[in-house]
């Protein structure tokens, strides 16, 4: 039987998320819309291969939490700026917006 993890807490967390990017520009809230849907289908894949085993999806998920805010951290000692998402849980959103709009502005896309 092949069990699915699209409905949880991260899922509501996107979905609003979602709703922020949106007020703030349609192209920004379908870009996150195609990388929140593979974020959900990459941690739906990871617990199939762990064969719905929630606690190994927790673990392997705080694992690359951790991973991801050391190279967080290091990336703004090289930058020598503190982290303003600190200050604030707007500039935690902002931040993928930010990296966003560089694709956008590469590809071309106005936003």
């Amino acid at each position: 039987m092949e069990r699915t993890l699209y409905t949880n807490w991260a899922t509501l967390a996107l979905i609003l998320a979602l709703v922020y990017y949106m007020r703030l520009s349609k192209p920004m809230f379908f870009g996150f819309v195609l990388i929140g849907g593979a974020m959900v289908y990459g941690v739906n894949a990871i617990y199939q291969m762990t064969f719905g085993d929630a606690k190994m999806l927790a673990l392997i998920s705080l694992v690359i939490f951790v991973v991801a805010w050391i190279f967080q951290f290091i990336g703004h000692k090289i930058e020598g700026k503190k982290p303003s998402f600190l200050e604030d849980l707007q500039f935690l959103l902002i931040g993928p917006a930010w990296l966003l709009h560089f694709i956008y502005k590469k590809v071309g896309i106005k936003y």
